[in-house]
């Protein structure tokens, strides 16, 4: 004959191994041997885990780079990428950024020449254009690239070849500044990591030769 136990609730996550038989403990009939893929509902219920996308690549892959999820409340939940001697933050799909700027120009050239007034950007940040019309902002638009030069307060170029992409012929949203922002402060110097020094010698403990012979 045929059994089923019915398991209203899952409210109590998955199980720690140590806890397989443990029926007595009130989180048993609450809880799952394994769940995989899946996210426990507050109610009670389980749901199959959303999928993952590309949000950006890490900003300098060259150091060691660590992902901490944050969650403040509910509703709202971070991932901090920590590197090295910097800190992004990462939220509802995309990285957290700065005060749009309007874009007034696009060359088309090997290295593009982005004109933003007062942008304030040096080299070596990113910057994620949105907004651009036309085929140029079906190329261009909800990416992130690289600031490869400065020319100027108003103009900087990006690591994005254009050269056979279709002619700008407008954006729209972002503001247009009129003075130049305060400058951002100057990073502190971080000294590169270090590997860790190796563990202290130990000793198993015991005599030398037969540890189990007794000493008369």
């Amino acid at each position: 004959m045929d059994y089923r136990f019915a398991q209203p609730s899952f409210s109590k996550g998955e199980l720690a191994p140590d806890l397989y038989g443990r029926f007595d403990v009130d989180a048993y009939p609450q809880s799952l041997r394994k769940a995989r893929n899946v996210v426990v509902l507050k109610y009670g219920g389980v749901t199959k885990r959303p999928g993952t996308r590309l949000v950006a690549e890490v900003y300098d892959g060259s150091q060691p780079v660590r992902l901490v999820p944050f969650k403040f409340s509910i509703e709202q939940a971070y991932a901090l990428e920590l590197g090295h001697g910097y800190m992004r933050v990462a939220a509802a799909g995309g990285l957290v950024l700065n005060e749009e700027l309007a874009i007034t120009g696009v060359t088309n050239e090997a290295q593009a020449r982005v004109t933003a007034a007062f942008h304030g950007y040096s080299v070596g940040q990113h910057v994620f254009l949105s907004g651009i019309d036309g085929a140029l902002g079906e190329e261009l638009n909800f990416r992130l690239f690289e600031i490869v030069d400065v020319v100027d307060g108003n103009v900087f170029r990006i690591n994005a070849n254009t050269s056979d992409m279709a002619v700008f012929s407008g954006s729209v949203g972002g503001v247009t500044r009129a003075e130049e922002p305060d400058p951002d402060p100057i990073d502190p110097i971080v000294p590169d990591p270090v590997e860790p020094a190796p563990p202290p010698p130990t000793g198993g403990g015991g005599r030398p030769g037969n540890p189990y012979e007794q000493i008369p």
